[in-house]
């Protein structure tokens, strides 16, 4: 999940947290300092944090990675909803959550995703569960209501995926990564990937899915009427003509090494995927319905040429290109530098925010603590070309989740067990 290249070391197998935090009615009215933004602590003391979502009302779920959910109400209190079964070797074990707020009201379902164990049926072919269930107004979990909505998502060790967000189709959209195996060689001169997971779409990894909100199929789906697609027994199966096999009809984007934190622009409706790569790239997509976004065959924008997709699946085009990229070292070329692991952040369009902040993208990198901002075109669907800018660096942790709160403010998930929230100072602390 966190993982940029094999072998996973221990620090960024565990690097898994989410963002807890309260939230201001009254933060668009605060007086806005002059200066940088401030990340201030919120809620400290936590376990291996893994995500958050807001719920109606105040209350927020957090998802712990050793299988622990738990809900923060509005005056700070922090009880468990349920602990699951979950295998959380490497970076598996109790990954993302999702809340629809009308789905919720309606229903007081949320969505789970989680690395089911060997004693409740997982397996290294079948690891990975997408659910619903329902949360109780006690704040704990009805078990018998759960439902398992995706399932049969590879999860031998890393690249696990995790990210879930429902868009504004209404569709809940489900971040699956390769499962590793992966060369550990930069993408030039190009060679034959060892994983081609993420190219085959007869299974789900490597891919962003996408299922109504009681896990049936979008009729709409980009292969929900091809009756048969590029198929891989193994990771190091490589893609032929003659090896075809039914699509996942769940697949809505591919082409994604490990896709674990994405966001929807509620203004455009574009998912922006923070996709981590291997060795030399990390980069930032603008997820297309039905296209290849390269990998394995690209890591960012290099590699093998646009057309290899269009070779694949000749139906599909060439690959999508990353909005974004930066490399590992020193910036060089006309790239940014010093990224080695990316997490996937927001557009923050808070009007209590300085004019300058406003309308950029936030993202982070969990290895070396810094969050960065870019600017975005005027039609939110690109980059500005040398717009980056570093907003600061967080001490003493890894910042593995980005989220926008209902108060417009950015809360950073740090690990191990701390969130901060990112705003002007004025807005940095929770109202009394």
């Amino acid at each position: 999940m966190l993982t940029a290249s094999p072998p996973a070391s221990p620090l960024r197998a565990l690097a898994l947290a989410v963002l807890v935090a309260s939230c201001s009615s009254s933060a668009n009215s605060a007086t806005i300092p002059a200066g940088p933004l401030t990340l201030t602590d919120v809620v400290t003391g936590l376990g291996q944090t893994t995500d958050l979502a807001f719920l109606p009302g105040g209350r927020m779920v957090i998802t712990e990675k050793q299988g622990t959910v738990k809900v923060r109400g509005p005056d700070g209190s922090v009880t468990s909803a349920a602990t699951f079964d979950v295998d959380d070797a490497s970076e598996k074990g109790m990954l993302g959550v999702a809340v629809d707020d009308a789905f919720f009201a309606a229903t007081g379902r949320i969505f789970l995703y989680y690395s089911a164990s060997d004693a409740t049926g997982g397996t290294d072919l079948d690891r990975h569960r997408v659910v619903s269930i329902v949360l109780r107004d006690d704040d704990a979990f009805d078990r018998a209501s759960e439902q398992v909505l995706v399932r049969g998502l590879r999860g031998p060790a890393n690249h696990d995926g995790g990210a879930l967000a429902v868009g504004p189709d209404g569709k809940l959209y489900v971040g699956v990564g390769d499962s590793g195996f992966n060369s550990g060689a930069p993408p030039e001169p190009p060679r034959e990937p060892t994983n081609h997971f993420a190219t085959c779409l007869s299974n789900a990894n490597g891919k962003i899915l996408r299922v109504n909100l009681d896990g049936t199929i979008p009729t709409d789906n980009p292969l929900v009427n091809t009756s048969s697609v590029s198929a891989c027994d193994n990771p190091g199966t490589p893609v032929s003509t003659s090896a075809l096999a039914p699509p996942r009809p769940e697949i809505w984007a591919w082409g994604f090494r490990n896709p674990w934190r994405f966001w929807f622009d509620p203004v455009t409706g574009n998912l922006w995927v923070g996709d981590v790569g291997e060795v030399t790239y990390e980069e930032i997509d603008v997820a297309q319905a039905g296209r290849h976004h390269g990998w394995p065959w690209r890591e960012g924008p290099h590699g093998w040429p646009v057309s290899k997709c269009r070779e694949i699946s000749p139906d599909r085009g060439d690959c999508a290109e990353p909005v974004y990229h930066c490399q590992r070292g020193a910036a060089g070329g006309g790239i940014d530098g010093d990224c080695q692991s990316i997490t996937g952040g927001a557009i923050v369009d808070n009007p209590a925010w300085p004019e300058s902040e406003r309308g950029r993208y936030y993202f982070a990198d969990n290895v070396n603590g810094r969050l960065w901002s870019l600017a975005v075109d005027a039609a939110r669907a690109a980059v500005v070309p040398g717009s980056r800018r570093e907003v600061v660096q967080v001490a003493s942790g890894s910042p593995v989740s980005l989220r926008l709160g209902p108060d417009g403010d950015l809360y950073v998930a740090v690990l191990p067990g701390r969130i901060v929230k990112l705003a002007p100072a004025a807005l940095a602390l929770p109202p009394p």
